[in-house]
């Protein structure tokens, strides 16, 4: 399981993001981000913003 609480990316924000793949995970955190904090896949993936750390802060718990 891949676990990266919202606030760690850089957000005044409570959400963790979850997933049991990285390609899971990384989907949810971009729905998340998009929906919640009006972001857009640019600012997600190119590396503009500190939304960026949500493709390399996360940190794969077990549960």
């Amino acid at each position: 399981m891949y676990v990266l609480r919202c606030r760690e990316s850089g957000f005044e924000c409570d959400f963790i993001i979850e997933g049991e793949t990285m390609e899971e995970f990384l989907k949810n955190g971009a729905d998340h981000a998009m929906q919640q904090h009006g972001m857009n896949a640019n600012d997600i993936y190119l590396n503009d913003i500190p939304a960026n750390l949500l493709c390399h802060s996360f940190k794969e718990e077990n549960r």
